[in-house]
């Protein structure tokens, strides 16, 4: 069934009948109103994927034909944009030429599928300069992290499109990480997600609670705050991680989501692995986990530490605007519906 008609249909179905109270401490759940995001098309073997840099610039050039190679092994086959070979500072290219690259891989009809090669930084900077009215007529999937956060969030709140929160052209594409690609991207799975097996999960506040994801590298996510790209929180659910920050920094960062009562709005928050997040003086300073439960466990919504997406090796594919559940008991997240059609 169409998607649209079966949000409507539902809409009228649930007018028809009473609403039923049966809210508690620890499930956390709410009457949830789709943003009706734009699905993009399924990819399959054979699709065209064009790869991109709309951060930081490719310093190791052997790095893109690795990328092909990778692409290669799942059925794909690469499209190099023109920022994987260019540079202006730190950056790939000026805002400019990137968003360009951007908007030329989203309106080229034989690009079924955008990759970006790496985060880095910068990405904030190209928003201003993209027409997501273009970008949400030509939806299509749209992958990456770390920085890449930025972008996937502009396109859920200013062109109402699904994109995806997943390996880009650097990482490792291990078979873990390959399984939910494929899952999500490829099969139009429901996907179900579990963490507990891992040594590196706990919970936080135990429960459940279903929402819209939307989320990232916490560092990128937290500058939105205050921005137009920045969306309605209420309802969703955060998936959040990062890499190489202080505890202290974290704890500046959830401060500022806390602040701008994002933390107050949200059902509940999935947390990934944030690697090498140590003190540099550990006797001068709170444990990372001191300073999530601090900020996080007085919510009175589930929440739980050590989900697979980010800067690790195995990744999940996390699709941004499309509800999910999740299980702070045992660390689950599970799709309850397809992310492409």
């Amino acid at each position: 069934m169409d998607r649209r008609k079966f949000i409507f249909n539902t809409s009228i179905a649930a007018a028809s009948i009473p609403l039923l109270s049966f809210f508690s401490k620890g499930s956390k759940s709410t009457p949830h109103l789709f943003q009706n995001v734009g699905l993009p098309k399924a990819l399959k073997k054979g699709d065209n994927i064009g790869v991109i840099a709309p951060g930081g610039a490719i310093f190791n050039k052997s790095a893109i034909e690795k990328c092909r190679i990778k692409l290669a092994a799942i059925g794909l086959n690469m499209v190099a944009g023109k920022t994987l070979n260019t540079q202006h500072g730190y950056l790939s290219d000026t805002d400019k030429n990137r968003a360009k690259d951007i908007m030329e891989m989203f309106t080229n009809p034989n690009i079924n599928g955008i990759l970006a090669m790496r985060g880095g930084s910068g990405c904030a900077r190209v928003l201003d300069f993209l027409d997501y009215d273009v970008i949400k007529q030509n939806c299509k999937p749209f992958i990456g992290m770390s920085d890449i956060t930025a972008l996937l969030t502009a396109f859920y709140t200013k062109a109402e499109m699904t994109s995806f929160h997943g390996p880009v052209g650097y990482s490792t594409w291990t078979e873990f990480t390959k399984k939910y690609f494929r899952e999500t991207l490829f099969d139009k799975k429901e996907t179900e997600m579990l963490t507990s097996d891992h040594s590196d999960f706990y919970t936080i506040s135990k429960g459940l609670a279903q929402g819209e994801l939307i989320g990232g590298n916490l560092t990128v996510f937290s500058q939105l705050v205050g921005t137009p790209y920045l969306p309605d929180m209420r309802g969703k659910l955060l998936f959040m991680e990062d890499v190489n920050e202080e505890p202290y920094r974290i704890d500046r960062m959830l401060m500022q989501l806390k602040l701008a009562g994002i933390l107050s709005k949200v059902n509940g928050i999935i947390i990934g692995e944030f690697r090498k997040c140590i003190p540099e003086e550990p006797e001068k300073s709170l444990t990372l986990q001191q300073v999530l439960m601090d900020h996080l466990s007085s919510l009175n919504i589930p929440v739980f530490y050590g989900a697979k997406f980010g800067h690790i090796k195995d990744k999940w594919t996390l699709p941004i605007g499309i509800k999910a559940e999740m299980n702070a008991n045992i660390g689950s997240l599970k799709l309850l519906e397809p992310a492409v059609f």
